[in-house]
């Protein structure tokens, strides 16, 4: 029973080594290509781990790098998207997809007061930070109770723990590009794609035209198009072929 344990134990660790050393192939054999200037075979290779490793702001990166010199600039700029959506501190990734869209004629976004916070405050440790503050602060809410001598100051002081780290919680999950991003999508089309008052390509109620890398916020879904939303606010209709999430597909 124990040599069958042991034995099972050997092939999980053996299998995991081996899975983690075929990621880490795939990602030098990409490098390597891109290094080589081998750019549409670099791209392909950075897919093919992103497709079965954990996503990565700089893969996303590198893989736009990749895309970008194989003159795919819509794709390199869905890479650097993503790779922002991962980490907004990312620099140069925002640099890349600032020059992307200037190339694709997509005007630049006006930042808001989220963008500036996800630019500045590392998401997931400002998560757990609040976590385990609204924890602290409910164990001493639960002590106010045991302890009649000291209730007061450990309610105050509990409750002003649980409120705070509450309000960090809702401001990380509210401006987490994340959490947006599972609502946006990227105009692919080469030629772009029309918006629409209704959803009928009727010429008559035509909006205007979306380039190609536009950023669009999907709000709900009828058939073949999307009700979709413009950074600057406008509504209307487009249609599904060529729109691509922001985040991908599991």
């Amino acid at each position: 029973m124990r040599t069958s344990r042991l034995t099972t134990a050997l092939v999980i660790l053996v299998s995991v080594f081996v899975l983690h050393r075929s990621h880490a192939g795939i990602l030098d054999d990409a490098r390597d290509r891109l290094a080589h200037g081998e750019f549409d075979s670099a791209a392909t290779y950075f897919e093919k781990h992103l497709q079965s490793a954990e996503p990565s702001a700089a893969v996303y990166y590198e893989l736009g790098q990749a895309l970008q010199k194989s003159n795919r600039e819509a794709e390199a700029a869905l890479a650097y998207r993503r790779s922002l959506l991962l980490d907004p501190r990312f620099a140069v990734a925002a640099n890349a997809l600032a020059e992307s869209n200037a190339r694709l004629g997509v005007p630049p976004a006006s930042p808001t007061w989220s963008m500036r916070f996800a630019e500045k405050i590392p998401f997931d440790p400002a998560a757990l930070a609040g976590a385990i503050v609204f924890w602290l602060g409910s164990f001493l809410l639960i002590a106010a109770f045991a302890i009649p001598l000291k209730r007061t100051l450990l309610f105050l002081a509990g409750a002003a723990l649980v409120f705070f780290g509450l309000g960090v919680c809702l401001l990380v999950a509210f401006t987490d590009p994340r959490v947006a991003g599972a609502h946006q999508a990227l105009v692919m089309n080469q030629e772009g794609t029309g918006l629409y008052k209704v959803p009928s390509e009727d010429s008559s109620e035509k909006i205007t035209t979306l380039n190609q890398g536009s950023l669009v916020k999907i709000l709900s879904a009828r058939g073949r198009w999307f009700h979709i939303e413009l950074p600057n606010g406008q509504r209307g209709w487009s249609p599904q072929e060529g729109t691509v999430p922001l985040i991908p597909s599991a």
